[in-house]
């Protein structure tokens, strides 16, 4: 008996940027609908404001179908960059919260250097 594939299982690397992204706990920055909607059009592709895991899934199908991996990670980089920058300037000008705000900023960055790391990975995976 011939084996049905599955076409819309994404590999599992996947899941685990979805994870890193979709959790304040891990990444410190909220990824909003809009963020996730101004990756997609980076990627040629226009998506409806919807729930923001429905949207990273459909966003994570049009990387993989068409290669665009490394660009949609880069997309979601270059948001936690600009987060991280905002979150220095918090703790610049509100010093007594600059503990906590550190800590977003380190997780920020973790996650910055974990999609870097993502990019540079089996392309195949």
């Amino acid at each position: 008996m011939k084996e049905k594939r599955n076409d819309h299982v994404l590999p599992p690397a996947y899941d685990s940027v979805e994870r890193q992204l979709m959790a304040l706990f891990y990444s410190g920055v909220y990824i909003t609908n809009a963020d996730i909607v101004r990756v997609g059009k980076k990627l040629g592709l226009d998506l409806p404001l919807k729930d923001r895991i429905a949207l990273l899934k459909q966003l994570m199908r049009h990387a993989h179908d068409n290669d665009c991996k490394p660009r949609m990670l880069q997309g979601f980089v270059e948001i936690l960059q600009e987060r991280a920058q905002a979150y220095n300037a918090l703790a610049q000008n509100f010093p007594a919260a600059a503990p906590l705000i550190g800590q977003w900023i380190q997780k920020a960055r973790a996650t910055a250097m974990l999609l870097q790391r993502e990019m540079r990975s089996d392309p195949y995976a």
